[in-house]
């Protein structure tokens, strides 16, 4: 746990406390991936799955290993679990400011369809909430 909480103090300005990670991660209804690089823990992301439904509540990677594709890969585990758990449809929230994020987002196929006001905080922003529908594992395809 002392390396998730490192890579979330380096990657955000605003970082969850190593306690809501050990809280989250006792849920049945959380899913966590993580990913190596040279040997140590460089990202991870953390997802719920409700019914059919999914959230990305976090997604993270050490800033000393960015520009590797290691973001991808997370995103990729996380659709897997949620496409194996029959979601339909997959929210987050991001940063309007984040970039990177929006984009590797959209790569998957995310899009934009509302804006939480002063959603972050240090600093205050708001955030861009995205969704993804997914075609149910083993649905009729038309």
């Amino acid at each position: 746990m002392v390396e998730v909480a490192a890579i979330e103090r380096a990657a955000f300005t605003d970082p969850w406390p190593a306690q809501s990670f050990l809280e989250l991660l006792a849920q049945p209804h959380v899913r966590a991936v993580a990913v190596e690089a040279d040997g140590v823990l460089a990202g991870y992301a953390l997802a719920a799955v409700a019914a059919d439904q999914g959230e990305i509540l976090n997604l993270a990677v050490a800033p000393t290993a960015r520009g590797r594709g290691l973001g991808h890969r997370l995103l990729d585990a996380l659709l897997a679990i949620f496409q194996r758990e029959g979601v339909t449809a997959i929210f987050l929230e991001v940063r309007r400011s984040n970039a990177a994020a929006i984009q590797l987002y959209r790569g998957a196929g995310f899009q934009p369809t509302s804006v939480r006001r002063a959603y972050y905080r240090n600093p205050t922003e708001d955030a861009l909430t995205m969704t993804l529908p997914l075609a149910a594992e083993g649905a009729e395809k038309g």
